[in-house]
C-alpha cells in the first residue's frame, strides 16, 4: 500500500488542481502526476477525470478518496492527540456559511462542537451573498460548488445529489417528461447563485446533456425554489436532503431517476497560513467526523 500517493490522491481533490497539491506538498506538477498515474495503473481503476476546466473523480476514485480521506483525518488527529501543544482550546470561531446549509446541517453541528469544546465560542453569520473571509476577518466560510479562490485554502467537507422535482399537480397539467431534452418545453424554478451552473446537467451511461430551461421566477434562496415547486410553479433541481420529506409525502415527485446530475462538493473556505488556528483545526476535523452522522445521510 502507497501511503504517499494516496495522501497525493487526497490533497488532489481537497486542493482543485494537480498545480495546488503540488505546492502544498513540495513536489512538482509532474511528479504529483506521474504519482497518481502509478496508483491508477496499481489499482487498475481509473480515479480522475482530467480536463483543461476541471478536475472530477470517477466513481471508482469517489470510493477510494472517501476511504483515504479518512484515513488521512484519522492521522491528522492522532498527531493532534500526541502534540505538546494539548492544552484547552480557547477562542472565538467567526463563520459564514450558506443559508440553507446553516439551517439544516451546519447548525446543529455547531451546536454540538460547543458542547465538545466549552472554551471556544461561534460568531456564525447565515448569507447567501459572495463572503470574502480576509477581508470581513473571517476565521471560514463554507462555500456550495466547485471553488476558484486562488488566495484561499479549501477542504472538501462533504457532497449532496440533487433531485429534479416538481408537484404532482404540476406534472398533470404539463407535457410528460421522459428524458432530459423534455426538459425545455417546462418551466423551472431557477436557483441564483455565484456557485452553481445556470444549466442543468444529466449523465446516463456516459452521455451528458445540457440543459437550459425557462424559467418564470428565479430565487437565491433553495429552501425558498422547493416551496415554489410544491405550490405547483415549475421544475426545481434540490439537493437530496432539502426534498427527502416532500418525496416520501409525495407533495413532490422525483423525475428522471435513471439520469444522474452531478453532485455539489460543499467545501470549508479559510485564509491561507503556514500555522493554522488550533481551534479552526479542530473544527475542521469535528465537521469531517461527526457530519454523516448527525442524520445527514446524503452527504458524503
Amino acid at each position: 500500500m502507497d501511503l504517499n500517493a494516496a495522501l497525493i490522491l487526497v490533497r488532489i481533490v481537497d486542493k482543485g488542481s494537480f498545480t495546488a497539491a503540488a505546492q502544498e506538498l513540495g513536489m512538482t506538477k509532474a511528479t504529483v502526476s506521474r504519482r497518481i498515474a502509478e496508483l491508477e495503473q496499481r489499482l487498475g481503476a481509473r480515479l480522475l477525470y482530467r480536463s483543461t476546466r476541471q478536475l472530477t473523480l470517477t466513481e471508482a476514485g469517489e470510493q477510494y478518496y472517501l476511504r483515504c480521506s479518512k484515513a488521512v483525518e484519522e492521522l491528522a488527529q492522532a498527531e493532534l492527540m500526541l502534540s505538546a501543544s494539548q492544552q484547552e482550546v480557547t477562542g472565538t470561531l467567526k463563520l459564514a456559511v450558506p443559508i440553507e446549509t446553516g439551517q439544516l446541517v451546519v447548525g446543529r453541528l455547531v451546536a454540538n462542537f460547543l458542547q465538545a469544546y466549552p472554551g471556544l465560542r461561534v460568531d456564525l453569520e447565515l448569507t447567501n451573498r459572495i463572503v470574502d473571509p480576509i477581508s470581513e476577518g473571517l476565521d471560514a466560510i463554507v462555500r456550495i460548488g466547485d471553488m476558484s479562490d486562488s488566495n484561499l485554502a479549501a477542504r472538501r467537507l462533504w457532497s449532496t445529489e440533487r433531485r429534479l422535482c416538481a408537484s404532482p399537480e404540476y406534472l398533470a397539467r404539463n407535457p410528460a417528461i421522459t428524458r432530459p431534452e423534455d426538459l425545455v418545453q417546462h418551466q423551472r424554478v431557477a436557483v441564483s447563485s455565484g456557485f452553481l451552473a445556470s444549466h442543468w446537467c444529466f449523465e446516463l451511461d456516459g452521455r451528458e446533456v445540457l440543459v437550459d430551461p425557462p424559467a418564470r421566477f428565479k430565487v437565491n434562496n433553495i429552501t425558498c425554489a422547493r416551496e415554489a415547486a410544491k405550490a405547483g410553479l415549475g421544475l426545481a433541481s434540490l439537493p437530496a436532503m432539502l426534498c427527502h420529506d416532500e418525496l416520501a409525502e409525495g407533495s413532490l415527485v422525483a423525475l428522471l431517476p435513471d439520469w444522474q446530475q452531478p453532485k455539489v462538493p460543499i467545501y470549508l473556505l479559510f485564509p491561507e497560513r503556514r500555522l493554522m488556528p488550533r481551534k479552526l483545526r479542530v473544527f475542521i476535523d469535528f465537521l469531517i467526523a461527526n457530519g454523516p452522522e448527525y442524520g445527514i445521510d446524503n452527504l458524503l
